[in-house]
C-alpha cells in the first residue's frame, strides 16, 4: 500500500513576505473525501492544510520529509497556486521519484498549462476524484495503464494525454463519511466550539453569470443530494466525536424547500443538538422553512443579495428583485435565526457609480447582522470570464492563472480604487450605525451563543496580552 500526502495549500497573498494563518475554521472537505477512500483502500493519508497551520514552504517540506511520502497530491485554487508551486518543486528536488498530482479547478480546466509549464508536476486529475484518484493510485504504484484512467492529464513523449472525462457521480452517499482528526491534525474552531463543514448535496440548478460550483464537475444546472439518512449518519457520527457546531457547504441548502423541511425534522427527532449555519437563496425561504431550520439549532444564515439594482441581478442572471431581498430578510428575523449575513458584488463591467451607491446603501438599510461587500471577481471557467475571453479582455493563455477583477480589466467598470474606497466607507459605516450596536448589544445579552463566543475572544486576547 502506498504512503500518501495530501495538501491544501495557502493563499499566497502578494507583497506578503511569509505565509500566515488565513482562518482555522473550515478544513478542506473534498481532500477529506479522497483521504478516506485511500484509507479505506489500506494505504496510508494524511492531509496538511497549510491555509490553517501557516507553515512556510520550508515547513511544510519539513512535514513532507517526515511522512516520507511515495504520492503527494496538491489542491490549489487560483489565489493559492504559487503556494503550490512552491511545495511542489521543493518536493521534487527533494525526492526525484516523488509522484506529484495537481488537482481541483486549474487542474481541471488548466491542465495543459501546468504540465507544459511545470516539469515537477507529474500528472493532472480532472473532475471530481472520488472514483478516479484511487484507480490512479493503484495504477502508479503498480505500473499499470495510464489510459484507463478516466480524467487524468500526463506527458508522454512529449505530448500532452487527456483521457476522457469521468461520468458525473450521482450516488453521492457512496462516498464514505471522512474521520477528520484521522487525516488531520488541526484542531479547528468556530470561536471556542469545535467545528467542522459537510455537504448534503452538489451543485446547482441556477445559472448566475459570476459562479463556478459546476466547473469541476462540469454540471452546471444539475443539483445532486444526498440522502437523509446518509446525511443524518454523518451529523450522528459528528455528534459522537464532540462537534459542538457546524456549516452546511451546500452550493444552496435550502435549493428544495421540502427537502430541506425533511432534513430539519429529522434532525430534531435524531436530538442533533450542534448548532449550525448555511447559505440560502433568496427566492427559496419562507417563514415556516426558516423556522424548522431554526429548531434543528440553525443559528446563522448567508444571503446572497448581490445588488440592489434589478438590471445588474438580470445581467447576473440571479432571478431575483431586490424586494425579495427585505422579504426574506424579514421571514428569517421572524424565524427566530439571530445571524443574517448579506452578500453584495459590485463593480460588474458597466455598473455606474451611483448603481454601486445605491448598493451599498441598501446594505446599509438591511436588518443584518454582517455584511459583506466584495469587488465582482472573474472566475477562470464562469460565463462573465468566457465573455471578456471573446472581448479580447482576457488572454487565456497568459491570464489562466490570475486572480482577475472586473473592474481592473473592463474598460466601462468604475475603477477598482473607487469601489473600495466605497466599500471600506459603507462598511464602518455599517459597523457604527446606532441602530445596529443597540440590536447587537440586545441580541448578545439574550444568546448563550454570542456570549460563549464574546468570553472565549476576551479570554485569547486576555491571554495575549498576559494579563
Amino acid at each position: 500500500m502506498a504512503r500518501i500526502v495530501l495538501i491544501n495549500p495557502a493563499p499566497f497573498i502578494e507583497n506578503d513576505i511569509e505565509i500566515k494563518a488565513r482562518q482555522t475554521s473550515w478544513p478542506p472537505l473534498g481532500l477529506l473525501y479522497n483521504g478516506q477512500i485511500l484509507r479505506q483502500e489500506g494505504h496510508e493519508v494524511k492531509i496538511l492544510d497549510q491555509d490553517v497551520s501557516g507553515y512556510s514552504s520550508d515547513e511544510v517540506m519539513k512535514w513532507i520529509k517526515q511522512k516520507k511520502p511515495e504520492i503527494l497530491g496538491l489542491s490549489p485554487l487560483t489565489v493559492s497556486l504559487e503556494s503550490a508551486l512552491q511545495i511542489a518543486k521543493m518536493a521534487k528536488e527533494w525526492n526525484e521519484a516523488l509522484i506529484i498530482v495537481f488537482g481541483n479547478i486549474l487542474a481541471t480546466l488548466c491542465y495543459k498549462q501546468l504540465l507544459e509549464s511545470y516539469e515537477f508536476i507529474d500528472y493532472c486529475l480532472r473532475g471530481e476524484t472520488e472514483s478516479t484518484f484511487p484507480q490512479f493510485i493503484n495504477t502508479v504504484t503498480q505500473a499499470g495503464d495510464l489510459q484507463a484512467i478516466l480524467g487524468l492529464s500526463y506527458r508522454k513523449e512529449g505530448l500532452i494525454i487527456s483521457n476522457p472525462a469521468p461520468p458525473l457521480n450521482r450516488n453521492l452517499d457512496a462516498i464514505p463519511i471522512p474521520d477528520r482528526e484521522a487525516l488531520i491534525d488541526f484542531d479547528y474552531k468556530m470561536g471556542s466550539h469545535k467545528f467542522t463543514i459537510l455537504a448534503t448535496s452538489r451543485g446547482c440548478p441556477f445559472k448566475c453569470k459570476f459562479c463556478g460550483v459546476h466547473l469541476v464537475s462540469n454540471s452546471r444546472g444539475i443539483w445532486r443530494p444526498r440522502s437523509i439518512k446518509n446525511v443524518l449518519s454523518e451529523l450522528q457520527f459528528l455528534q459522537s466525536r464532540g462537534y459542538e457546531e457546524f456549516s452546511f457547504v451546500d452550493d444552496c441548502f435550502t435549493v428544495n424547500p421540502k427537502r430541506t423541511v425533511q432534513l430539519c425534522q429529522k434532525m430534531r427527532q435524531e436530538k442533533i443538538e450542534m448548532i449550525w449555519s448555511c447559505e440560502g437563496r433568496i427566492d427559496q425561504g419562507t417563514q415556516e422553512i426558516f423556522r424548522t431550520m431554526y429548531e434543528a439549532n440553525c443559528h446563522s444564515l448567508l444571503l446572497g443579495i448581490e445588488s440592489a439594482n434589478q438590471r445588474i441581478l438580470d445581467y447576473y442572471n440571479k432571478q431575483i428583485t431586490p424586494e425579495m431581498s427585505k422579504k426574506v430578510i424579514s421571514n428569517v428575523k421572524k424565524a427566530g435565526i439571530e445571524n443574517v449575513a448579506g452578500l453584495f458584488v459590485v463593480g460588474s463591467p458597466d455598473e455606474t457609480l451611483s448603481e454601486i451607491i445605491h448598493t451599498l446603501k441598501f446594505g446599509l438599510e438591511l436588518d443584518l447582522t454582517f455584511i459583506q461587500y466584495q469587488l465582482l471577481h472573474v472566475l477562470l471557467g464562469s460565463e462573465i470570464w468566457n465573455e471578456a475571453v471573446e472581448k479580447g479582455l482576457i488572454n487565456e493563455d497568459k491570464d489562466w492563472n490570475r486572480y482577475l477583477i472586473a473592474a481592473d480589466i473592463y474598460p466601462t467598470a468604475v475603477k477598482r480604487e473607487i469601489i473600495e474606497n466605497l466599500i471600506n466607507k459603507a462598511f464602518i459605516e455599517f459597523l457604527a450605525r446606532p441602530k445596529f450596536l443597540l440590536k447587537e448589544v440586545f441580541r448578545t445579552a439574550k444568546s448563550p451563543y454570542r456570549l460563549q463566543n464574546l468570553f472565549s475572544l476576551t479570554e485569547k486576547k486576555s491571554k495575549q496580552e498576559g494579563r
